[in-house]
């Protein structure tokens, strides 16, 4: 049989049209401890500053709260529609807070909402109690996932993020690298906090509460859904915000991470900046799809002949949009039938601006039986012949 030998290269230039402006390029990093712009379902970052530094958490702590209580919900050990029984220590947290007092009972789903939509250390206080017995307990179990989920910087001394005293020891800390890759977990795993922290406002009738969401680019910055606030003068101001995009391409969401900020107005408008970079110069291309067929293959030695190649998996990429991408298929030197469903015969590699960003194995996605006798011999002679 000779050699199969090819290599189909299909190119996709990418090109999209639109109203709004497009950035060539940002540079936020003045006045601020750090920055981070990144893809939820790929992990890539488009934009990074001084983001390995460990730094004082704030209230962005919470999101770790949250991912320890819904573990809990997950697994059944409590449920969102418990009642929780306020105690003095959580009713005398400091700081920002909704206003629960001790003794009474407050659903453990309100409590969710009153830590992530007014920051309410006293809700993250209870939560805590109600999971983990004890805050100390709940401190240990955030630093346990925190190792779980191979978080190397993050450091808890309690669920809210107020600094205990003015040493580097009474803080919460994390890097801005971890933050994202806590947010990017807490997104897949737990989508439905979106539907809390989309809130512009925490109104409770029955407590005759009303307040505003401590997020400030909520209603600012279209499509904004998420996500969390914080501020300490330790760590200054903190914004983790996040939201959907839709056009050209596959929908994707950023995520974006402002650490440090001066004043609100800088935290917001490096947090605006961020997002439309993001939503205005970058779309989300499906390279290869498990159920689209990409090439067809010639396999003498088969029944059928030609044979359909398939992915072995997707390939998503989060591209510029005045990138040039480009396929790149190359098969193995002998591929023989028979071959079983899901048999690699080459490798798909995917290029950026000629510059190789992943590969994929090809595969067949049936199988393939081996041709008889009479079948090759007819194929030998005429492949003899030209």
């Amino acid at each position: 049989m000779k050699k199969i030998r090819k290599i189909l290269s299909l190119c996709l230039i990418i090109i999209m049209f639109t109203n709004t402006v497009v950035f060539g390029e940002i540079n936020i990093n003045d006045n601020i401890k750090g920055a981070l712009l990144g893809d939820l379902e790929t992990g890539e970052i488009i934009y990074e500053y001084n983001i390995n530094e460990q730094l004082a958490l704030a209230s962005i702590t919470k999101l770790m709260t949250y991912t320890i209580m819904m573990d809990a919900v997950t697994s059944g050990e409590i449920s969102l529609d418990d009642d929780v029984v306020i105690s003095g220590h959580a009713a005398a947290t400091e700081g920002s807070n909704f206003g629960i007092l001790s003794g009474e009972t407050v659903k453990l789903s309100l409590l969710v909402k009153g830590m992530l939509i007014v920051s309410g250390n006293d809700c993250a206080t209870a939560i805590a109690e109600h999971v983990g017995k004890t805050e100390d307990n709940f401190v240990n179990m955030m630093n346990s996932k925190a190792s779980e989920l191979g978080l190397l910087s993050a450091s808890f001394v309690n669920p809210h993020g107020l600094p205990i005293n003015d040493e580097e020891t009474g803080q919460n800390h994390m890097s801005i690298s971890d933050i994202y890759k806590l947010v990017r977990h807490i997104l897949k795993a737990y989508p439905q906090l979106l539907e809390i922290t989309k809130l512009p406002e925490l109104v409770v009738t029955e407590r005759n509460f009303s307040k505003v969401a401590t997020n400030p680019v909520l209603g600012v910055v279209e499509g904004v859904d998420g996500l969390k606030t914080g501020y300490t003068d330790k760590a200054g101001l903190c914004l983790v915000t996040t939201l959907p995009v839709t056009g050209s391409g596959e929908e994707f969401r950023v995520i974006t991470i402002v650490m440090g900020a001066q004043t609100n107005e800088e935290r917001v408008e490096k947090t605006k900046e961020l997002l439309e970079y993001g939503r205005n110069n970058f779309n989300m291309q499906k390279l290869v799809d498990v159920s689209k067929m990409i090439d067809q293959v010639y396999i003498p030695s088969s029944r059928e002949g030609k044979i359909d190649v398939y992915p072995a998996v997707n390939f998503n990429k989060l591209v510029n949009n005045d990138d040039i991408v480009s396929t790149k298929i190359s098969y193995n030197e002998s591929v023989k039938a028979p071959l079983s469903k899901g048999d690699k015969i080459g490798t798909i590699s995917f290029y950026v601006n000629d510059e190789e960003i992943g590969q994929v194995d090809a595969t067949v996605n049936k199988n393939i039986e081996k041709a008889n006798i009479f079948v090759r011999i007819i194929r030998f002679f005429t492949d003899l012949l030209g």
